[in-house]
């Protein structure tokens, strides 16, 4: 666990409808169900601290594999729900917001934005007024 976990990045899940938490707390017993989610993350139900939403889902996922998978299993549960709320992923100070169906294309949004969630920043430039 800990070694698949050295390069890994935290993700929180969240719902924006009213009945977000059902919503919620449905994907959170949807992830845990997915051998594959749970071989390659850690997932907690956490208290939210903004004062819209009451729980959001906590991960921390190893990247690439961990990351797809994720994706894909929240694609799953999206097709099998006949409605759902907008759910918000954030990470590493970024987010990505998923309303509607859940198609391969957002499939691979959801993926490409963890990724690129998970990327160092560029160092900054180094400057040019030297003597």
């Amino acid at each position: 666990m800990e070694q698949r976990m050295q390069a890994a990045l935290r993700v929180e899940i969240s719902a924006e409808a009213d009945d977000g938490d059902l919503a919620i707390h449905d994907l959170y017993r949807w992830l845990r169900q997915d051998t594959d989610v749970r071989a390659h993350a850690d997932l907690n139900m956490i208290p939210s601290p903004s004062c819209g939403k009451l729980e959001i889902i906590d991960l921390v996922v190893s990247q690439g594999l961990g990351a797809l998978n994720l994706g894909l299993s929240y694609a799953a549960w999206r097709a099998a729900r006949p409605t759902a709320p907008a759910v918000v992923i954030s990470a590493n100070g970024r987010s990505i917001t998923v309303r509607g169906e859940c198609d391969a294309e957002t499939v691979r949004r959801f993926v490409e934005a963890m990724e690129s969630a998970s990327a160092p920043s560029p160092a900054p430039a180094a400057d040019a007024d030297s003597a």
